[in-house]
């Protein structure tokens, strides 16, 4: 009995630090990308764009059209999903209740992206990209039904932020199909840019560990909190060897000076305590968005 009491205490406590419901009218504009889902779209085709013109890649634009409405329909139909799963007293991010809010306008949103998305696909995708893409949007099913009605797998292999990180990159890197360049230089950039997504994801789940507690979810955090407290050396470490890179492999320099512009954007962010949790996690993508910088300079 008093084990009972002592956890159903712990529970309150939880969902006593958590809010319940937050206030829309309170979002700073940053987090409106990513309330309806855009931000992680734009960052695909923002890396697609630099690693095409750093490798000197011809960029199909019906590839990057796909690779931004296929992200968006994964990103919209997780959000769904993991919304949708929360039972009615659950404490919730300002995101799940946004979703929640705009339920019906989400599903028809959902219809509308799947159909244009296939569309796409089936007029402008070369045979051998189309393939490699289905295996990539395959795994990407995989992990949403692995991710929420058997999202207790990750008690066993709390592995979910760095899987949504390869998945992330990997699909970004599919759109370059059919001329993917085999050497050193792109296969590090492909390396690093898979381990900043990764740290994106790790980073959002130790700024969400209290409320995935309260709602009874697994990730890396809730886990493993020692890794998520050393997100800001991990970053550090990855931006020191994405400099050096530039130096030692010149001819891949612009994608590894974003990397590392985008790992000590996320340090600061980890080590930011004047940010609030949504604002945190919506500023997480839009700090990936360096190679817009890249492309401005570009056009000077």
């Amino acid at each position: 009995m008093k084990a009972e009491q002592a956890h159903s205490q712990g529970r309150d406590v939880g969902l006593r630090d958590v809010p319940r419901i937050p206030r829309l009218r309170d979002a700073v504009p940053a987090t409106w990308l990513n309330l309806v889902c855009l931000d992680a779209p734009l960052v695909a085709v923002a890396w697609l764009w630099l690693f095409a013109r750093t490798f000197h890649v011809p960029l199909q634009i019906g590839n990057a059209v796909a690779l931004f409405l296929t992200a968006w329909l994964i990103y919209l139909a997780d959000r769904f999903a993991d919304a949708s799963n929360l039972k009615t007293d659950s404490p919730r991010s300002l995101r799940q209740d946004f979703c929640l809010r705009h339920r019906e306008i989400w599903v028809a949103t959902l219809a509308l992206v799947a159909g244009f998305d296939a569309y796409v696909i089936w007029r402008t995708t070369a045979l051998q990209t189309f393939l490699v893409g289905t295996v990539v949007g395959l795994l990407a099913v995989v992990y949403l039904v692995v991710n929420h009605p058997l999202g207790l797998i990750w008690h066993s292999l709390p592995a979910k932020e760095l899987a949504i990180g390869v998945l992330f990159a990997a699909g970004t890197g599919v759109a370059l199909l059919p001329q993917v360049p085999s050497t050193p230089g792109f296969v590090l950039a492909a390396l690093g840019f898979a381990g900043l997504c990764s740290l994106n994801c790790i980073s959002i789940a130790g700024w969400e560990r209290d409320l995935d507690l309260a709602q009874r979810k697994v990730s890396i955090a809730t886990r493993h909190p020692r890794i998520t407290r050393h997100v800001k050396t991990i970053c550090f470490l990855l931006a020191l060897a994405a400099f050096a890179l530039v130096i030692a492999i010149s001819s891949a320099a612009p994608i590894f000076g974003c990397i590392g512009v985008s790992a000590l954007l996320l340090m600061w962010l980890d080590a930011s305590s004047s940010l609030g949790v949504d604002e945190r996690t919506a500023l997480a993508d839009l700090v990936l968005l360096t190679p817009v910088i890249a492309l401005i300079l570009a056009a000077l």
